[in-house]
């Protein structure tokens, strides 16, 4: 039997008894999560309609037996990532491209053509900005070769990290990964490069509306489920993996 659920005005999702039963256990879903199906006169708690026997009495169901394991862990069961570890994540992010973008920087003689345009006009600042760069590229085609590489190292870098663990460097550091917003598991390339990724590059760079939805996006992290605009989008969530880290350094100390 399928059950609507929907937690505090905002829908989740529509999931089998199996599911629930299943999500309750491992904490994705709340016992005062609320359900409905076809026939029930009304809402109700899940703590109401589908009793919980306590983790070590809970018998698995053939079903469940014959499941195949997570795809990668246990994130589905990692609690959302803080607003300040995300910022940090960024941060680090940033960080890491820092040095290419600044030989980039000095390879072009940006500061130079900053001090003998700053006066010109936004259009004409454009034209001679594309001109400048053109004009450098065609004259010292070897100034660029390092930076570009170290760019292109890093984007690809970050693309396969995504793709297989949802991380990019700066989420590895600050301890947070990317999963699928209804079962916590991996997100995949689509999912975590395309949608999350090269959708809102797209989107943030259409003229005059691009800067409105990046300052939305930004503020969507103010949401309960601290979901910004590229994980509607994508279907995602960001999870904290620090607790699974502590757990398994304990478990490492203990043995």
């Amino acid at each position: 039997m399928k059950y609507h659920l929907a937690r505090e005005d905002e829908k989740i999702g529509e999931f089998s008894d199996l599911d629930i039963s299943a999500g309750l256990r491992e904490g994705r879903f709340r016992p005062t999560d609320l359900c409905w199906a076809p026939g029930m006169t009304d809402w109700e708690p899940l703590e109401a309609r589908f009793h919980q026997p306590a983790p070590e009495e809970a018998p698995l169901s053939a079903l469940e037996q014959s499941r195949p394991p997570p795809q990668d862990d246990d994130s589905g069961s990692l609690p959302l990532a803080s607003r300040w570890l995300r910022l940090l994540a960024w941060m680090l992010d940033w960080m890491t491209i820092l040095p290419a973008t600044m030989l980039l920087s000095k390879a072009l003689e940006l500061e130079a053509f900053m001090a003998k345009h700053r006066d010109l006009g936004t259009d004409a600042f454009i034209e001679a900005y594309y001109a400048h760069i053109q004009a450098t590229v065609e004259a010292h085609p070897e100034r660029f070769h390092l930076p570009i590489g170290l760019l292109t190292g890093l984007v690809v870098l970050n693309v396969v990290l995504l793709t297989v663990r949802g991380q990019t460097i700066g989420k590895w550091l600050a301890g947070v990964r990317i999963v699928r917003f209804q079962t916590g598991l991996r997100a995949g390339f689509v999912a975590v490069v395309l949608l999350r990724h090269v959708v809102m590059l797209v989107l943030t760079s259409i003229q005059y509306i691009g800067i409105g939805l990046l300052v939305f996006d930004l503020g969507c992290i103010f949401r309960r489920d601290r979901r910004c605009l590229h994980d509607l989008i994508a279907d995602t969530m960001v999870v904290s993996t620090r607790t699974q880290m502590q757990r398994s350094a304990v478990e490492s100390g203990g043995a």
